[in-house]
């Protein structure tokens, strides 16, 4: 009897747990196709958004130099699409990405990146926006299959970076591979025949570093004498913002950067610092929510000159 009665418990836990899960649509939390606002009541108003995980929270801003950005992930954020999601990739030094549809209710090691809803958005690349630590930006697809650079619907990733030295942030934003292409033309003219013996003296040594210290300083007479841009020279506003607080300067006019966090850098930090497996997702799932309010556009400004 004892041995029915702990069948028949074990029994109806299970169907509470079944019921439980089933209970949740496919979607969660997601009110898709919800009529949401995606402008501010107030004209004086700007919005601020909140992203909550378990190591902290991210007071987050949206430019409005990026409208198209700005107004998909408000309609998405007032949708609740975002909460219960995961950061599904993970890149210490690099960046922390989420927005994954599939990572609602993904199993555990299961391989997330490839979800997706809705059309994707046009690029709005604007040069005054960059990838210093914290910059909030949308995720898409490389390569030729993408050449207008179009951005996810709904996959984001946020900044963590590493700072930069003056020489390092410029060595970051050379066309090493343009360098070379016109390295090679400049080596074959006969009236630089010295550097290209310096060079193959250089290689016959095993001094790789070397033939890269000479190419470097040549890249500026390259530049005159082929009219190319080999090095895209970083404003002094990127300068003191990968020096003081890092980035990814190498993403620089290759993404859509929508917005930045204003608050709560060291909850990016927190986050990147997670063991992850061989696919950069977090052994541990780390789950988010974001929540958005209308506060006065001086406040936001205000937030904004903290990290510039």
């Amino acid at each position: 009897m004892k041995k029915k009665l702990q069948t028949a418990f074990l029994y109806l836990i299970l169907v509470s747990l079944i019921g439980f899960s089933c209970s949740k649509s496919q979607n969660g939390d997601w009110e898709e196709g919800k009529e949401v606002a995606t402008e501010v009541e107030d004209p004086n108003d700007d919005f601020l958004l909140t992203l909550t995980t378990e190591y902290g929270a991210m007071k987050i801003i949206l430019y409005k130099e990026t409208p198209i950005h700005r107004e998909n992930f408000i309609k998405l954020v007032r949708q609740h699409y975002y909460d219960s999601l995961l950061f599904h990739r993970v890149i210490n030094g690099f960046m922390i990405q989420g927005g994954d549809p599939d990572s609602r209710f993904a199993d555990e090691n299961e391989n997330l990146g490839r979800g997706e809803i809705g059309d994707l958005l046009p690029a709005e690349i604007n040069y005054k926006y960059f990838h210093q630590k914290g910059a909030l930006a949308m995720a898409r697809k490389g390569g030729p299959s993408n050449p207008d650079k179009k951005s996810s619907g709904c996959q984001f990733y946020i900044v963590d970076g590493k700072k930069y030295t003056k020489e390092s942030l410029y060595d970051s934003k050379t066309d090493y591979k343009r360098v070379n292409q016109y390295f090679s033309s400049l080596i074959e003219d006969p009236e630089y025949s010295r550097i290209n013996q310096a060079y193959v003296q250089l290689g016959e040594r095993g001094d790789v570093a070397g033939q890269k210290r000479l190419m470097k300083k040549c890249i500026p007479m390259m530049e005159k004498k082929y009219e190319v841009q080999l090095i895209e020279k970083p404003t002094r506003k990127e300068r003191i913002a990968y020096t003081k607080y890092g980035g990814a300067p190498f993403l620089d006019r290759e993404y859509t950067v929508f917005g930045q966090v204003v608050e709560g850098l060291e909850v990016i930090d927190k986050i990147a610092a997670q063991k992850v497996n061989p696919q950069n997702r977090p052994v541990e799932d780390i789950k988010m929510s974001i929540t958005v309010e209308e506060v006065p556009s001086v406040y936001v400004e205000q937030l904004l000159k903290k990290i510039h």
